[in-house]
C-alpha cells in the first residue's frame, strides 16, 4: 500500500482502484491505513456523490452535476 501521495505524472501510471481505467485523481482512507489509491474521473465523481449523500447535502444533484461537468471537461 502506498503511504505517500502520487505525483501528477505518477498518478497517470496506475490504474483506478475500482475499475482499472487510467487514474487522474487519488484518494486516501484512514480506515485503510491512510493509503493512497488512484481513481479515474468517473469513479471520482461516484465517490464525491457518495460523500454528498452521506452528509445529507440538500442540493446534492446540482453540486454533483456541476462537478461532473468540471471533471469531465478537465479530463479531455
Amino acid at each position: 500500500m502506498r503511504r505517500k501521495p502520487y505525483t501528477s505524472i505518477g498518478i497517470k501510471r496506475i490504474p483506478c482502484k475500482k475499475c482499472g481505467k487510467p487514474s487522474v485523481y487519488q484518494w486516501s482512507s484512514c480506515s485503510l491505513g491512510n493509503s493512497y489509491f488512484g481513481v479515474c474521473a468517473d469513479c471520482d465523481i461516484r465517490l464525491n456523490n457518495l460523500l454528498l449523500v452521506f452528509f445529507d447535502i440538500d442540493n446534492r444533484v446540482e453540486l454533483i452535476d456541476s462537478y461532473r461537468k468540471r471533471v469531465l471537461n478537465a479530463a479531455i
